[in-house]
């Protein structure tokens, strides 16, 4: 099993998107806002609704009486660690940082048909991956020409060459393209998952019952979660303690497995709890909790 560290994203670390900042009008500390309008921040990259009427000379982020955070801009929304929140336009979304030294990166919550993940160091490419976001396994031929496609919404790749002056470009094709959530960092190994893993989702919909018992379902987010056991030998129990202790309270990438057949097994989250358990004389054991973010 795999844990990305993220590398939080800043201006400094962004360079360029195909993504657009104008999902509103800047805001301008000389206008006064009607109760209800919307202006953005490029300085925070958030979208900010106007609480009151004649609103005037109130700064947006640090005027919460005045006005309310609503979301991150489009541009930002796939950097904001939440997921359910998207960067969402016409094909193409090209993404370009320069993150420093990195080795792994995540992509979720992903809406087109490929995405590319290029890496350049000096101006020279030393790393470029395209993979298919096609996600059905059809059993028979008639599936293959009949089902249809089966959007795959998670790709991490964690085999980036770790230049400090790399510059990763990240491109997803399609029709109308969609990113909740991309995350570079540095990855650690935490042990090897036994059989027996578990997934499974936490859903936030609600049931409404009334009066007359008629029940309506209202269909909201959900996160995932999963519980492992880890394998790992005497000798990484110092460091993996350590590293759990220090991701704790903070959202990661958690790969339960290097395979794209168990994605459920991959959440961006944070582990509710771990428990080690020195079983044997050279190795150990590792229960670990996780649970998703919406």
């Amino acid at each position: 099993m795999k844990v990305i560290t993220p590398t939080t994203i800043t201006d400094a670390l962004f360079t360029s998107s195909t993504a657009p900042e104008t999902d509103y009008a800047a805001y301008n500390a000389g206008t006064t806002y009607a109760l209800g309008d919307r202006r953005i921040r490029t300085s925070t990259h958030r979208i900010y609704e106007s609480l009151t009427a004649g609103n005037i000379g109130n700064t947006p982020e640090t005027s919460p009486v005045q006005w309310l955070d609503v979301a991150p801009t489009n541009r930002w929304a796939m950097f904001d660690s939440v997921v359910g929140t998207v960067t969402t336009l016409a094909s193409p979304l090209t993404v370009v940082l320069a993150p420093g030294a990195i080795n792994a990166i995540a992509l979720l919550e992903l809406v087109g048909t490929s995405v590319t993940v290029s890496m350049t160091s000096g101006g020279s490419p030393v790393y470029s991956r395209t993979v298919g976001l096609e996600g059905s396994a059809p059993a028979d031929y008639y599936e293959y020409f009949f089902d249809p496609f089966s959007q795959r919404t998670s790709v991490v790749l964690t085999d980036l060459p770790p230049y400090a002056d790399g510059i990763v470009t990240v491109d997803l094709t399609g029709t109308t393209v969609s990113m909740g959530l991309l995350s570079v960092g540095l990855q650690s190994d935490l042990g090897e998952a036994e059989h027996g893993a578990t997934a499974g989702i936490t859903d936030y919909s609600l049931k409404t019952i009334d009066a007359f018992g008629n029940t309506t379902l209202t269909r909201r987010s959900y996160a995932k979660r999963t519980n492992l056991r880890l394998w790992l030998d005497k000798g990484d129990v110092n460091r993996v303690h350590r590293k759990l202790a220090d991701l704790r309270a903070t959202p990661c990438v958690w790969v339960g497995a290097d395979d794209a057949d168990l994605d459920p097994l991959t959440v961006y989250g944070f582990y509710k709890d771990f428990q080690l358990e020195i079983a044997y004389p050279t190795a150990a054991l590792c229960s670990l909790e996780i649970e998703g973010m919406t």
